[in-house]
C-alpha cells in the first residue's frame, strides 16, 4: 500500500537487525512501484542497485559497509530525485545525510514468520495514507467501501456479481480494439 503513495523523491529509511526483513521490504516496494521484484536482493556488495519500475524506479542502497555518511553523498545517489523512491537498508548509519522528510520503516522480527513494523512518516505523507483509507463509494450501489474490504471496490458479493453480470452481458465494453501489446507480458 505505501508503494501506491509514492510519487518519486520520497526516501525511505529501512531500519532493523540482520533478518529483520529489510530487503524484503524493499522486494515489495518494487512490486508496488513496477519493478520486477524478483530482481531484487540486499545490495550489500554494490552499495546501491537501481531497478526500472513501470511508475517510479526504485534506488536499492545498503548503506551497512559504509565507513562514513558521506560515502552515501560520493556514491552518486541523489536523494530526493523525482524519478525515482530510494530506499536505504542500514539507514541509521547515514542518518546525517537523511533529508528532513525522510519515511523511516522500523521493522522487528517477531517470529520466524511475524514481523512488526513501524512507520514514521512526515505530515505530507501521512495525509496522503489517510486521503487513501478514506471509504470510497461502492461501483453499483455506491454504499461505502470499506478501505481493506474482502469485495473491494464493491461493497458486498452481490454487488460483485452484479458488475460481473454486466460484462457477461455486454454492457460493458473496452473503449478501444485491444491490439497485441496489450496481451503481451512484461
Amino acid at each position: 500500500m505505501i508503494a501506491t503513495l509514492l510519487v518519486g523523491g520520497e526516501t525511505i529509511a529501512l531500519r532493523g537487525d540482520l533478518g529483520a526483513g529489510k530487503t524484503c521490504f524493499a522486494r515489495g516496494l518494487a512490486s508496488g512501484l513496477g519493478c520486477d521484484e524478483r530482481q531484487v536482493s540486499s545490495p550489500t556488495f554494490i552499495v546501491l542497485q537501481r531497478y526500472r519500475g513501470a511508475r517510479i524506479d526504485l534506488v536499492h542502497v545498503d548503506a551497512y559497509r559504509l565507513s562514513n555518511p558521506e560515502q552515501l553523498r560520493d556514491s552518486g545517489l541523489e536523494l530526493g530525485a523525482h524519478d525515482c523512491v530510494s530506499a536505504i537498508e542500514w539507514s541509521e548509519r547515514v542518518e546525517s545525510e537523511l533529508p528532513a522528510d525522510t519515511i523511516t520503516v522500523s521493522l522487528v522480527a517477531i517470529s520466524a514468520t511475524d514481523r512488526a513494523i513501524t512507520i514514521n512518516a512526515p505530515a505530507n505523507f501521512i495525509e496522503r495514507v489517510g486521503w487513501s483509507m478514506r471509504a470510497r463509494p461502492c461501483a453499483i450501489c455506491k454504499a461505502p467501501v470499506a478501505f481493506l474490504g474482502e469485495t473491494k471496490p464493491f461493497c458486498s458479493k452481490r454487488c460483485r456479481d452484479v458488475d460481473l453480470g454486466r460484462w457477461i452481458d455486454g454492457r460493458y465494453q473496452i473503449s478501444r480494439p485491444i491490439e497485441q501489446t496489450d496481451l503481451d507480458e512484461d
